[in-house]
């Protein structure tokens, strides 16, 4: 990008190392001290970060960053299949700059950079609400836990020693991690992707323990990994995500190690991001004898719905094959009432995603607004959740079965959220 003239003495353009002494200064004011480890990692080791892919406003008078985000690209798997996304972060606005638009302005240029990316979902972890005037939607689970009371975690029996072992995870441990991650993540749920080169980039930690930090463990058996976690800690938290175990009963170790940990910060709460796998769920829901709380969602933006359904086309194949429309052969017209589009569909095999030129809402087999859209393809809420309280959902009564088998509900807690 280049560098673009504003009123007031302000400039926007893309950052260089240089800059990000300035840009840490900026994240400190505006979102407080806690994030900054956070946010120099993003700078200095995200494996993807390009400096084209971090924008800023500068004020020139005093060389102070005034507004800035970042593009971080990665993806998010569902049923074995990658679907690449551009993540927006660090977004923010110095108080005394705020109401003049800035980050609009910056999400143009950011938009035109997810052209070069080839993203075909956008998300952000961002302000209630104030996303959707992006043309975001809310699409997957983000974010809250079940607070861990100590005095409701068994402790261990005198003389006894912890049935499993705890170990923090390094570079060259990541690799049974993640294998084990891999095959332990339940069907029909959206997570995010794990590099071996990410680890730099999500494992670090500071002095000060009121700042964040990520770090890896496993669970070990008899040697071998029957479990594997995230302590994340940040704003006086340490909460537990990216939970998988072989067993609910690993689960009391794991707590009592979290808060174990919790003493050596001086006491910070301690809780458990809803896990993916129900067992687990469930269990933890019951030894914490709490509901959840403080629950968010990722907002999400799909440009293209058609090469959306493109790029999971594997998934719902799978879903079809799964079903009693596994002999069907027709196709299921689609309009959000500006754009249609047809998913051909030969005995569980989707033959062709393609884009329609009727006008006529009419002429669709399901008619909804954009956002909606968004919601049912990503599995956030059903046909049946959007007719209860979208008046424009429309649904032919003789497709309603098959949209259900083709978009169900999904269970998901996307993490890292970074």
């Amino acid at each position: 990008m280049q560098p673009q003239s504003l009123d007031d003495g302000l400039v926007m353009r893309t950052a260089q190392a240089d800059d990000v002494p300035a840009i840490i200064e900026h994240v400190m004011a505006v979102h407080g001290e806690e994030v900054v480890n956070g946010v120099r990692a993003m700078y200095a080791h995200h494996p993807r970060k390009s400096w084209e892919d971090c924008f800023l406003i500068v004020d020139e008078r005093s060389g102070t960053v005034v507004s800035s985000l970042i593009l971080l690209p990665g993806s998010w798997m569902l049923d074995g299949v990658e679907v690449p996304v551009a993540q927006m972060e660090a977004v923010g606005t110095l108080k005394e700059y705020r109401n003049r638009g800035l980050i609009h302005k910056l999400n143009v240029e950011f938009e035109k950079r997810i052209e070069a990316h080839g993203s075909v979902v956008q998300v952000i972890a961002g302000i209630p609400n104030f996303y959707r005037s992006f043309g975001y939607e809310y699409g997957a689970d983000l974010g809250g836990g079940f607070p861990v009371a100590p005095s409701l975690v068994p402790k261990l029996p005198e003389g006894e020693d912890e049935p499993v072992e705890i170990e923090a995870v390094d570079q060259k441990g990541l690799k049974g991690y993640l294998a084990y991650r891999e095959q332990a993540m339940p069907p029909g749920t959206w997570v995010k992707a794990i590099k071996p080169a990410d680890f730099k980039y999500y494992n670090f930690d500071a002095p000060n323990p009121k700042t964040e930090g990520w770090f890896f463990h496993v669970v070990r058996e008899n040697s071998k990994i029957v479990g594997i976690f995230i302590l994340s800690r940040w704003e006086s938290r340490l909460d537990i995500i990216d939970l998988y175990l072989d067993s609910f009963s690993h689960v009391d170790s794991v707590l009592r190690f979290a808060l174990s940990k919790s003493e050596e910060y001086g006491g910070h709460t301690v809780r458990v991001a809803p896990p993916n796998q129900s067992q687990i769920w469930e269990f933890v829901q019951a030894r914490t004898g709490t509901a959840l709380r403080h629950r968010y969602s990722w907002y999400v933006k799909i440009p293209s719905v058609e090469r959306f359904l493109q790029a999971i086309a594997p998934v719902l194949r799978k879903r079809l094959c799964g079903s009693d429309y596994k002999d069907f052969v027709g196709e299921l017209k689609v309009t959000d009432y500006k754009q249609g589009l047809a998913i051909q569909i030969d005995k569980c095999n989707i033959t062709e995603i393609r884009e329609m030129a009727e006008k006529d809402p009419g002429g669709y087999d399901l008619r909804l607004p954009h956002g909606a859209l968004t919601r049912l393809v990503m599995g956030y809420e059903t046909i049946d959740e959007l007719q209860s309280h979208e008046p424009d959902t429309i649904c032919r009564a003789s497709m309603l079965p098959l949209v259900r088998a083709l978009f169900p509900k999904l269970r998901a807690t996307v993490d890292p959220f970074y």
